[in-house]
Parts: C-alpha cells; sequence; structure tokens
C-alpha cells in the first residue's frame, strides 16, 4: 500500500476486499437467479394419493415456460475456448448454432425422456408457426 493511498483512504484491508468481492460473487448469482421466474414446487413430493399422473406434471410445469425467451446462459472455459478458437478459424463457423446442437445432444443422451417430452410440447405449440 502506498502512502497516497493510505492518505486518502483508498487502500483497503484484505478481509475487506474479500468480503466485498464475496458480496458481488453472491449479488451475481441472485442476479442470475433472478432472471428466471421462480416455480412452484409443490407438485414435487406431493401426496401420492393424487389422481394426476407424474407425467401430466411434468407436461403442465414445462407449457408454463412454452411463452418465455428460450435463451439461456452457460459458463464454461473450455466450452468457451474451443468454440472461440473455431469462430476465429473456420470461416462462417456458427457459434450459437453449434452450441445449441452440443446442448441439445446432450440433454437428449441425459434425459431421453424429458427432451422427447419437451420436443412435444414445442412442436404442439408452435406447430402453426
Amino acid at each position: 500500500m502506498s502512502e497516497l493511498d493510505f492518505l486518502l483512504g483508498g487502500a483497503e484491508r484484505r478481509e475487506d476486499k474479500v468480503e466485498r468481492i464475496e458480496k458481488t460473487r453472491k449479488g451475481s448469482e441472485e442476479t442470475e437467479e433472478s432472471r428466471t421466474e421462480p416455480v412452484e414446487k409443490s407438485w414435487v413430493g406431493e401426496d401420492r394419493t393424487s389422481t394426476s399422473r407424474p407425467e401430466d406434471r411434468i407436461e403442465e410445469l414445462m407449457r408454463k415456460f412454452v411463452n418465455k425467451d428460450p435463451k439461456i446462459g452457460v459458463w464454461s472455459y473450455p466450452s468457451f475456448l474451443l468454440l472461440q478458437y473455431l469462430y476465429n478459424t473456420i470461416p462462417g463457423f456458427k457459434m450459437s448454432k453449434i452450441a445449441k446442437e452440443a446442448l441439445e445432444k446432450g440433454l437428449k443422451e441425459m434425459y431421453p425422456d424429458l427432451f422427447k417430452k419437451a420436443e412435444e410440447i414445442y412442436r404442439s405449440s408452435f406447430s402453426n408457426v
């Protein structure tokens, strides 16, 4: 810390700086979470005697998001670096297209039934577009 920083009170103690960074990080997490509206989760763990089928509840929940903006954000340095490399070395390379295809392929492999249901809902909701 320089004398000028000390005199002007501009220098932070290390503990204060760490605390400020943690608050900023928590604030950014809250901001990220606030971008998506929380969904009522009462259907999870509902009374097992309920007459509605789990498939109906899944479809009902997914349909709540049909009119939302389908953009998502992903934080992955390896993916970012790879996409940047391809973008800068292959003429006409479309990052968004490849990222979309990779994400969909991965989700299809991880959650085949849910992905199929999501595709059906999407197609039925936008069939007249």
